[in-house]
């Protein structure tokens, strides 16, 4: 019994060596990473989670050391092992980080997404509030610009002599309601003249009357 009661203790007197090891290393990365030295500072994280593979902190703190060092992908991997972990505060901020490296690589659907989830967690994460909505807005902001990016090609189009007249006759067209042979001038028209392309809003709008009308003039 004497030897077992010696082989625990010493058993954790290593034990508890082995953890200010541990500690100490993502300590000193801590130090570098506020220094700006992320390079070294991953590597104390590194060299921490071989002795404790499981380190939650050193994992975390190794997905913050990428994601400085914009190395994104390593970053999400590092913190997708935190997110389902028991401290919801640690899982809260690692999606929240996962949306961060979302959005600089301008991924804003999966950035919306982790943020959804960080405030799932922490519903008071103002910060994740603002990303959030921060992120949603610049989306809308892109969808917007690809709606408008056709328009804006076809205002930029100089339309022939051709196209002009062509425009005059569709309109003649549409002042009897023979809509749908307007709309059948200009379609055959653009396939002869890429320039009629200038007139797209023209011939959208006519189109809608026709679809509107089930193609059945009057």
């Amino acid at each position: 019994m004497r030897w077992l009661i010696i082989s625990l203790l010493a058993f954790g007197l290593f034990q508890g060596a082995m953890a200010d090891s541990i500690r100490s290393k993502i300590n000193k990365g801590n130090e570098y990473f506020k220094q700006g030295k992320y390079e070294q500072a991953l590597a104390q994280y590194q060299d921490a989670l071989l002795d404790d593979p499981l380190n939650e902190i050193a994992i975390f703190n190794k997905g913050n050391a990428f994601y400085k060092l914009k190395k994104y992908k390593e970053a999400i991997d590092a913190y997708q092992k935190v997110v389902g972990s028991e401290n919801l505060d640690l899982s809260a901020k690692a999606f929240y980080n996962i949306g961060n490296c979302y959005f600089q690589q301008n991924k804003l659907k999966e950035s919306i997404e982790a943020y959804k989830k960080a405030l799932e967690l922490k519903p008071d994460d103002y910060q994740a509030k603002y990303n959030l909505e921060l992120a949603r807005a610049k989306l809308k902001e892109m969808a917007d610009k690809q709606q408008q990016q056709p328009n804006q090609q076809n205002k930029n189009i100089e339309p022939s002599e051709f196209a002009k007249k062509l425009k005059e006759q569709a309109e003649k067209l549409v002042d009897q309601r023979r809509y749908n042979d307007a709309y059948q001038l200009m379609m055959d028209g653009l396939k002869k003249d890429k320039t009629v392309a200038a007139f797209r809003n023209f011939i959208q709008r006519i189109k809608d009357v026709v679809d509107i009308l089930g193609s059945q003039e009057t």
